[in-house]
């Protein structure tokens, strides 16, 4: 007969390792579709620079079918760490419970779990603020080519695209303060802070896009 403690260590364990394996098997390959995307974006961000009218136009067509992608990379990342988080939390309530009732013997396996999981709560916490630090990083970089584009429009044009990416900066520079506050919270505060965090940039992508169709239309 299996003791009670095995029983709850065994328990414990099986559900915490394969959750484990999951999401880190499923980070990495998230991880791969962003890096390849990103590599050439970043490619063809650089050959802008040389191209000719024509040619800028097909390259600026397939940088925005790549960010489409990259973009839906980064949101099932993004998707399945905050559902690995929920994972963990009710890992965490359910050894807490179990430890309320545990002997001795059983108290000393359930901490030793308990510490593995609140551990993993924390590398999984940080994979989130390090994917919106990258999200951030990439708009940085969005904002700066529609600053590019502006530039080449007539002065006549350039008060009101001016205007609109003052906004788009002014969003951009507030989601870049709430990441900050996010890399600092709690962990009572993480998850009402992260949804502002992405909150936050959505307001750049709303701003971003409403720039690049003023730029656009701007002549």
């Amino acid at each position: 007969m299996i003791p009670k403690h095995q029983e709850a260590k065994d328990r414990v364990t099986v559900h915490f390792e394969a959750g484990k394996k999951a999401f880190h098997e499923a980070m990495e390959k998230a991880q791969s579709h962003i890096d390849v995307a990103t590599v050439e974006i970043n490619k063809l961000r650089g050959e802008l620079k040389t191209h000719a009218a024509e040619a800028k136009t097909k390259t600026m067509a397939h940088v925005d079918e790549l960010t489409k992608k990259l973009d839906a990379a980064r949101k099932e990342q993004q998707e399945k760490i905050e559902a690995r988080l929920k994972e963990l939390d009710a890992d965490i309530e359910s050894i807490n419970a179990e430890l309320k009732h545990a002997a001795v013997r059983e108290k000393a396996v359930l901490e030793a779990k308990a510490k593995a999981v609140r551990e993993e709560y924390d590398a999984t916490r940080r994979a989130l603020t390090a994917s919106l630090d990258a999200e951030i990083a990439e708009w940085k970089a969005r904002i700066s080519a529609a600053r590019e584009a502006a530039a080449e429009k007539k002065v006549a044009a350039q008060a009101d695209v001016h205007a609109k990416l003052a906004d788009l900066n002014a969003k951009y520079e507030a989601a870049e303060k709430k990441l900050h506050a996010l890399k600092q919270a709690s962990s009572a505060a993480f998850d009402e802070l992260q949804h502002g965090v992405r909150t936050a940039i959505a307001d750049v992508r709303t701003a971003a896009q409403q720039a690049r169709k003023d730029i656009a239309a701007a002549s």
